[in-house]
């Protein structure tokens, strides 16, 4: 936990500026403390004063139930600080709770000067609650007696106000999607129709798991117009044979050049993995019909291409690609605090992550409900009157409606057809009356209803993915008006750019990061993170993943400062540059952010990029870049890497009083896991000085992140359900390199 406290006011906060009033503690726990001592906002205070955490019964008791003395002073990557832990776990705190299962008290930070002056800050309520049974605790009589009966009542009474303050609510969501094959690089006739299995890499985008097919556009390429009627037929293979699923309504009187979509009204249902044939018809017979289409694919895939006819297998008489673009609508989900979680059936899928990822805290709900079945006198006949008591179940699901209920098997089942399995549901009471629910690791919490234990566990365990990155001191080459200096080595540097009597001066400097890597082949590489900002207009340029990449310096801000290496050879990483300006934008009031992502496409063997623009909302009081905090990559998942189509985010943290303090500013690709090694080690950061004064960058050691076992990137997640998303528009186009020196 951070605290912030004012040494001029003695007002407590936390992070972004909340007043801090009230702290919940749970009897037992060991909390890491963190006092940082300000001036106001953002501003270390030189007080020289050492701050104490003191907790009392009351007001007029000087009697203390809990402290935290003998902090350590501290000045790493976060600032100078006070460090230690709190103790929810002394006598003088169980004496005053006795049997009670919370307690109220009275805690303040003392600041201790050091002539021994003491002063204290504003007054926090802290609720201390005892979340475990006694180790001699034996329920009654009756409530064995009625085991089944206590469970239902309890999910009935406690299950939907906890979802809901645990954040959860749900409801029906629709979302739609756009995908695209690309530009095409020739064009051909389809004799047949063209093959290929619905969710491969010829399509572009975020693809549900399920959708509907709601439309389908092409272009057309013939020397005479087309002018009679055409429709466009979706075959799928079922059972071994083609069967047809879906027919777009007619197009007409089509020139050469001219786009052609093909609505289909129902939307045609398909799942990743479908195999299926697009079919041009003329009314009811098929006609020969050319469409722009891709070079030929290499390696070709069995199954895909141009065929015949619709016949299983399918002849291929051609491997290529069609240019085309898809419009698949969502099926009905639900969300959790507006951020849409899954659809219907992608819960089918999801559940195999959870099987796997839910792993441990399954095993620790067993230990916990074998724990409490011990407590009474027959641990057997506790068990099956639990697995009893979800029959006894069936009569809240009814009342319940959509609220996830408990089938036979022990599963979680939303509104009688989504099934979450994997959670079971013994010892599901705990001593407060509410609900044991097994957590991802950086959920919500609900002091009355979620065992925070579990959640504890996992989050610990998300910690020890995360590793450093050093940033290397000792080696910042700087081209152009620029020098570099040492805060702290290793942890900390600047680089100043100064114009000399007023003419506008640019710089470009080179920071490395080092760290451990572990082995190179196959990298587990998810994420980074690093402090960073600066005080005037900037770019900052990063590269990922396999494949070298060459540094310049001294060219204007348009120009790119890094590109892939080896004449631009195949690449299987990407390069990142974001630019900054410090032109504040009044009429919105913010700024607008440019982030370039150049890339290779295996299919047209091609590169490519893609330029994505952010607004940043700021008031006068915090100019960009100088409110930068920190720069954030993260990617989605290991398992969707295997193809190089995995979904990455790039995010900023700002400082200040902004409502919002972390922005997402571009969605990316991401990177192959394959060769990554670090994953990221070099950042490039270009400074335009048009000022009298010395403008500069700072960055400092950062974070690197990695997968456990391939599954999917909590982070990622939480990141993704944090965030405000930034971005106002994307266009992606073939890459041209822009390498433009500075006037001398």
């Amino acid at each position: 936990m951070i605290i912030y406290i004012d040494a001029n006011t003695l007002a407590l906060t936390t992070a972004g500026q909340v007043p801090l009033t009230d702290m919940a503690l749970v009897r037992g726990d060991k909390m890491p403390l963190r006092i940082v001592l300000t001036d106001g906002p953002g501003n270390p205070s030189n007080s020289g004063e050492v701050p104490v955490l003191a907790v009392k019964k009351s007001l007029g008791d000087d009697s203390l139930v809990l402290a935290a003395t003998g902090l350590e002073h501290v000045e790493d990557a976060l600032g100078a600080a006070y460090v230690g832990s709190l103790s929810v776990n002394t006598v003088q705190l169980a004496e005053v709770m006795g049997d009670q299962s919370r307690i109220d008290l009275i805690g303040e930070v003392v600041l201790v000067a050091p002539d021994g002056a003491q002063r204290t800050s504003r007054l926090i309520r802290v609720t201390v609650r005892a979340d475990l049974l006694p180790g001699d605790y034996a329920p009654p009589d009756e409530v064995l007696a009625d085991w089944s009966e206590l469970v239902a009542d309890a999910l009935a009474a406690q299950l939907p106000d906890a979802l809901k303050d645990a954040g959860v609510e749900l409801e029906a969501v629709t979302g739609q999607s756009t995908l695209s094959s690309g530009d095409a690089a020739d064009t051909w006739t389809i004799v047949g129709g063209y093959a290929m299995t619905w969710g491969d890499e010829i399509l572009a985008g975020h693809l549900p798991d399920s959708c509907r097919l709601t439309s389908i556009s092409t272009v057309y390429f013939f020397d005479d117009p087309a002018l009679n009627q055409y429709c466009l037929r979706i075959w799928k293979l079922v059972n071994g044979a083609y069967s047809l699923i879906g027919t777009s309504a007619y197009v007409s009187n089509l020139t050469s050049g001219q786009t052609a979509t093909w609505v289909f009204t129902p939307g045609v249902p398909l799942t990743r993995g479908d195999v299926i044939i697009i079919q041009v018809c003329e009314g009811t017979e098929m006609t020969p019909y050319a469409l722009g289409m891709h070079a030929v694919l290499t390696p070709s895939v069995p199954g895909r291409g141009l065929v015949a006819e619709v016949a299983n297998p399918p002849a291929v008489n051609g491997t290529m690609a069609p240019l085309m673009t898809v419009v698949v609508d969502y099926d009905d989900g639900i969300t959790l605090g507006g951020m849409e979680l899954a659809t219907a059936r992608q819960l089918d899928s999801l559940g195999r992550d959870v099987r796997q990822s839910s792993a441990t805290a399954e095993a620790a709900a067993r230990t916990a409900g074998q724990s409490a079945a011990t407590a009474s006198t027959d641990a057997d006949n506790a068990a099956t009157s639990a697995t009893s008591a979800a029959n006894s179940a069936t009569a809240a699901q009814q009342a319940l409606a959509a609220i996830p209920q408990v089938d036979d098997a022990g599963n979680m089942t939303l509104d009688g057809n989504i099934t979450a399995a994997g959670g079971t549901f013994d010892g599901a009471v705990n001593a407060n009356g509410g609900i044991n629910i097994p957590l991802a690791a950086g959920a919500l919490t609900d002091m009355s209803a979620v065992n925070f234990f579990y959640a504890m566990g996992l989050a610990g365990a998300v910690q020890a993915l995360i590793q450093p990155l050093y940033l290397k001191t000792s080696s910042m080459p700087v081209v152009g008006a620029g020098t570099t200096s040492v805060q702290y080595a290793g942890l900390y540097a600047t680089s100043s750019t100064s114009a000399a009597s007023g003419s506008p001066a640019h710089s470009t400097t080179t920071f490395t990061f080092e760290g451990p890597q572990g082995q190179h082949n196959y990298s587990s590489f998810a994420g980074f993170s690093i402090p960073l900002s600066g005080s005037t207009a900037s770019k900052f340029t990063f590269g990922l993943g396999r494949g070298s990449k060459t540094v310049r310096g001294g060219l204007t801000m348009d120009s790119f400062s890094m590109i892939p290496g080896n004449n631009l050879a195949v690449n299987y990483g990407e390069i990142i540059d974001i630019t900054t300006t410090a032109v504040r934008d009044t009429v919105r009031g913010g700024y607008v952010l440019r982030v370039r992502e150049i890339y290779y496409v295996s299919s047209g063997d091609s590169w490519k990029v893609k330029t994505t623009e952010s607004f940043i909302p700021a008031t006068q009081n915090h100019p960009f870049p100088a409110c930068l905090n920190r720069l954030i990559f993260m990617q989605e998942g290991l398992s969707s890497m295997s193809s190089y189509e995995g979904k990455a985010s790039l995010y900023i943290e700002l400082g200040g009083g902004q409502t919002n303090t972390l922005f997402k500013i571009a969605a990316l690709r991401g990177v192959s896991g394959y060769e990554d090694g670090i994953g990221f080690s070099t950042l490039v950061a270009d400074v335009e000085n048009p000022n009298s004064w010395t403008s500069s960058v700072r960055t400092g050691a950062g974070s690197r992140y990695l997968y456990a076992n391939g599954l999917r990137n909590p982070m990622y997640a939480a990141l993704e359900a944090m965030a405000v998303n930034a971005i106002e528009s994307e266009e992606t186009v073939s890459f041209e390199d822009i390498n433009v020196p500075l006037e001398s």
